[in-house]
């Protein structure tokens, strides 16, 4: 659409267009509304199920549980890992498994199809799937009819097949392969039926998608889930077994960690038992060999001096034997699978976060075996990097032990002064203390581990879950999609808009005059009048005594003529032109010669539109031996050439006659000028159709015999640019005294308000 000089839109010119083409936005909105209204009889609405859960991350399993987070469990775990484990897609396998919603059943009673979830009508065994079907979701569609029921089956959109069966007690032959129905109950005449079946893979997939995680905020521990599906009551019971699924392999988890401690521990407990009775035997035999009934009292002042160093001494050989305990357990080949005891006693950070971390590797590795083979190249890869843990903690219980020793070695250097300082203590005193030593020792040991003991069984009857459910699944009740409401303003805001797109998309392709007051304000010539369509479609439009609207706008014309031919002129000769051919120049000079007659004045019309003459066929004359002869003819007279119009009896007419070779070299002679001044003699107007302008140069050559030149541009045929042509024509004076019609305005558009008063055609 054009612009003004500001760069603004013209808003009269949108609102003309618009209202022009009303019918196209009716239409538009109709169409889309009734395609709206389609739809949502039959799309069935979705609804968003949405539940919430509280991961226990900072109390793990309970505050009397703290002093257990070797084990692993979720709710030591970051919330953004247990967004991931939620939307797993093995946690989603078995949720879907669980409730067995691997087939999407549906039911239609008239226009949608409702799914059914808890008590399908029908399901069906898949006894001998083709490769096609086994690859390619199919659908299968049972009907029940009067004669027992039809059978559709879909597989891609070319591969149907319709079977009819009179019950469905025995396997059915399809396009899909052999299956097997089974009623679940009495199948109505007036509900068509259908199952919905595709690849494992693939419903996990559609359900991942139809699934949505998320954390509540960036920091909290509250998880919100979400799923939106035409059918809630399934959504609810998806939600409700990924919760609990989710908490089960938690505590399948915590489990399995627990029992392999108290294992280990078990095994300890019974080599360390028979450790600390071999050193109480030791003591006590000690004592009877050497006849000692209060030793403890004898070295009393050795012990209140080293008691220090015996304690370090003690925790020392703690760590190393928990160490030696923990090495033995890494080396042993068939425990290669087994989870490490990670949180027994041991001091050493570096040591304690490698065993935490093979855990929770070899905890992940299990739980993908739980759906995958040993050759999975996932479980392949955990394997290797659970071989380099598990060398790397091997190394590193080198190293804490080699720190040991050195701690142990100063310790002794610094027992051996105390012994030095009581070396002259009876011999037996230094060995009784060496033997109570290792006595304590075992017994520190045996305690340490009974205690472990204790804290693992109580941990494993402990059955506090790590996901708390704060709402429960439940559909929101305003979330239905679509809503009438909205589709219906979407469909009516898309049929304002294509139309309006289309409508844009053709004003800009479009370069034809279609806008009058423009016209008017873009010529640079005065505008003799606007002339209607012409509703009888005649070529004649005016007759004497006739008040029709294109009479009227051609008395007008004639009206005006008077206002712009030179008040000198006596016989004007007004040549009647146009840009490009077919914008009704042959029309216009016509009528308006007849409105001339009509009015009493003695009207010549001459064609010289000699390429393509018209005049003759407009009034039913011979188009033979006229102008044309005359001016290749010297002793052809103008007599001979004028005809009567027959249409009124003050309008001759000069047809063009046979088409000349060399029609520029016919309007330059002399006897065109001779022709016109006999005219101007004879006539009171002479009005001469010619050639368009734009091209063809033969009206040019005519400006030296014309007093007026009247442009007929027609409405919504003429290009836009051929306004610029007539001026530029006006400003090179290339034709004098130029006025300008508009012929073909639609009758809404002619002018302000032309046919006041008059008969309407």
């Amino acid at each position: 659409m054009e612009t003004n000089q500001n760069n603004e839109i013209d808003l009269r010119k949108v609102m003309r267009i618009v209202l022009e083409h009303w019918w196209w936005f009716a239409i538009g909105v109709a169409c889309f509304v009734l395609l709206g209204v389609c739809y949502y009889l039959r799309k069935s609405p979705k609804w968003t199920t949405d539940a919430s859960i509280m991961l226990r991350q900072k109390d793990g399993f309970g505050e009397e549980m703290a002093s257990l987070s070797m084990l692993g469990l979720t709710g030591n775990q970051a919330a953004e890992d247990e967004v991931v484990v939620l939307a797993s897609r093995g946690l989603l396998y078995q949720a879907i498994d669980a409730l067995n919603l691997w087939d999407a059943h549906a039911k239609k009673g008239s226009l949608r199809w409702e799914g059914e979830f808890r008590n399908p009508a029908f399901s069906a065994d898949y006894i001998a799937l083709t490769k096609r079907a086994e690859k390619i979701p199919f659908s299968i569609i049972v009907k029940p009819t009067s004669k027992g029921y039809k059978i559709k089956t879909k597989n891609g959109f070319f591969h149907r097949s319709t079977t009819r069966v009179e019950s469905l007690n025995a396997p059915i032959e399809t396009g899909i392969g052999t299956i097997q129905i089974h009623a679940n109950r009495a199948l109505s005449q007036d509900t068509t039926y259908r199952v919905f079946h595709c690849r494992r893979e693939l419903v996990v997939a559609g359900y991942g998608e139809m699934l949505s995680i998320s954390q509540y905020k960036k920091e909290s521990n509250i998880i919100k889930m979400s799923i939106k599906s035409p059918m809630p009551e399934r959504d609810k019971a998806l939600l409700n077994q990924l919760i609990e699924q989710y908490n089960l392999n938690a505590v399948v988890d915590k489990n399995m960690i627990a029992t392999n401690t108290a294992n280990f521990i078990e095994e300890r407990l019974a080599i360390i038992t028979k450790e600390l009775a071999d050193a109480e035997n030791a003591v006590s035999d000690y004592k009877e060999s050497n006849n000692i009934a209060d030793i403890q009292a004898q070295a009393q002042l050795f012990l209140s001096a080293s008691s220090a160093e015996q304690r370090a001494m003690a925790e020392i050989e703690t760590q190393l034997s928990l160490v030696e305990y923990i090495d033995e357990f890494l080396r042993d080949e068939t425990k290669r699978n087994s989870l490490i005891p990670s949180n027994i006693g041991v001091t050493d950070a570096s040591l304690s976060s490698g065993l935490s971390e093979y855990n929770a590797l070899l905890l992940q590795r299990m739980r993908i075996l739980r759906t995958a083979t040993d050759d999975n190249p996932v479980i392949e890869q955990m394997n290797a990097q659970l071989a380099i843990m598990r060398q790397n903690i091997i190394a590193t219980i080198g190293s804490v032990r080699e720190s040991l020793k050195i701690r142990q070695r100063n310790l002794l250097s610094q027992d051996s002064k105390y012994n030095r300082k009581i070396k002259d203590a009876p011999e037996q005193q230094r060995e009784y203390v060496r033997v109570v030593r290792q006595q304590q020792l075992r017994e520190r040991l045996y305690v340490f581990l009974y205690e472990k003991r204790e804290e693992n069984a109580l941990m494993l009857a402990a059955t506090t879950m790590p996901a708390k459910v704060l709402d429960v699944p439940q559909r929101d009740v305003k979330s239905q999609s679509p809503k009438l409401i909205k589709l219906l303003l979407l469909c009516i805001f898309m049929g304002l808009l294509i139309p309006a797109a289309v409508l844009y998309l053709y004003v800009l392709i479009n370069d034809k005059i279609d806008d009058p007051k423009e016209f008017e304000k873009r010529i640079h010539a005065p505008l003799l009048g606007q002339l209607v369509q012409n509703s009888r479609n005649a070529h004649i439009a005016i007759h004497e005594g006739e008040s029709t609207v294109s009479a009227e706008l051609f008395r007008l014309i004639r009206t005006n003529l008077r206002y712009v031919i030179p008040a000198d002129v006596k016989s004007p000769v007004i040549l009647v032109t146009s840009c490009i051919n077919g914008d009704g120049k042959s029309y216009v000079a016509s009528n308006t010669a007849l409105s001339l007659a009509i009015l009493g004045k003695k009207v010549a019309l001459v064609g010289l539109d000699i390429r393509k003459p018209m005049l003759a066929a407009y009034f039913g004359l011979s188009n033979k031996g006229h102008l044309t002869d005359y001016l290749a003819d010297p002793d052809v007279a103008i007599d001979d050439i004028v005809i009567p119009s027959g249409e009124h009896p003050n309008l001759d007419i000069i047809p063009c006659g046979t088409i000349p070779p060399n029609p520029a070299e016919l309007l330059q002679t002399e006897r065109i000028d001779e022709l016109f001044a006999e005219l101007r003699k004879r006539y009171d107007y002479i009005l001469v159709d010619t050639a368009p302008v734009a091209l063809v140069s033969d009206t040019y050559l005519l400006d030296r015999i014309a007093d007026i030149t009247i442009f007929v541009c027609r409405y919504k045929y003429t290009p836009s640019e051929m306004i610029e042509y007539v001026n530029n024509v006006i400003a090179q004076n290339r034709m004098h005294n130029v006025t300008c019609v508009l012929n073909g305005v639609k009758g809404l558009r002619a002018g302000y308000g032309y046919g006041y008063g008059v008969q309407k055609s």
